[in-house]
């Protein structure tokens, strides 16, 4: 009796599980692609920088999409992103830059799920974006003055298109904003105490899908 108990439970396992990955897997929709992102640090409402900070990255992450069929042209869900960049510098060391954000977002048309065939789609979507960096600043002449490294959480939202020409694997293009800038009292070269900084988010995304 206990043999049969056993060998009923672990069928009853296999049998979840399978129903689980056949259900998970075609409603992830996995991305790559590359990054352009600016971070706006300002002092008192004025750029602390003369021009914002950029690094250049790539993106990994993948949405999961609630629909009725594959060919739905309205999709919705949650998703995730993991955006990194690392620049050398030479002697005056590396600048690098992490953000995941984490977000719900909509589609409509391209896009919506990994298996839609319309030739063109919008999204958008909002949520939070954790992002951690460390920049090098310099004078006018160009010299190593110091090193600024911060992390910070920001309300976020984007928008972006889709085009799906080639109905193989559909490109995006996103553009994002951090919504709020994040307040941080920090170290500066120059200043006795720790600065109160805000920290902005900004940049934009070309992401392929994977082909299924």
């Amino acid at each position: 009796m206990r043999l049969s108990l056993a060998f009923l439970y672990i069928g009853l396992v296999l049998a979840q599980e399978k129903l689980l990955n056949e259900d998970l897997w075609p409603k992830l929709n996995p991305f790559f692609g590359a990054d352009l992102s600016f971070i706006d640090i300002r002092f008192l409402n004025a750029p602390l920088f003369s021009y914002p900070t950029n690094f250049w990255g790539i993106t990994v992450g993948s949405n999961y999409t609630y629909f009725r069929t594959e060919n739905e042209v309205f999709a919705a869900g949650p998703g995730i992103q993991v955006t990194g960049a690392f620049q050398f510098l030479g002697s005056a060391g590396a600048n690098w830059m992490i953000q995941v954000p984490v977000y719900g977002y909509v589609r409509v048309g391209a896009g919506a799920t990994a298996y839609n065939i319309q030739r063109i789609g919008l999204g958008a979507g909002a949520g939070l974006r954790f992002t951690t960096f460390q920049t090098t600043y310099t004078s006018l002449s160009g010299s190593y003055v110091g090193k600024l490294r911060q992390n910070f959480i920001n309300p976020t939202a984007f928008v972006d298109i889709t085009f799906n020409f080639r109905r193989v694997s559909p490109t995006t293009i996103r553009a994002y904003l951090d919504i709020l800038p994040a307040r941080r009292n920090t170290d500066i070269l120059g200043s006795l105490d720790p600065v109160p900084l805000d920290f902005r988010t900004y940049g934009f995304s070309l992401i392929y899908s994977l082909p299924r």
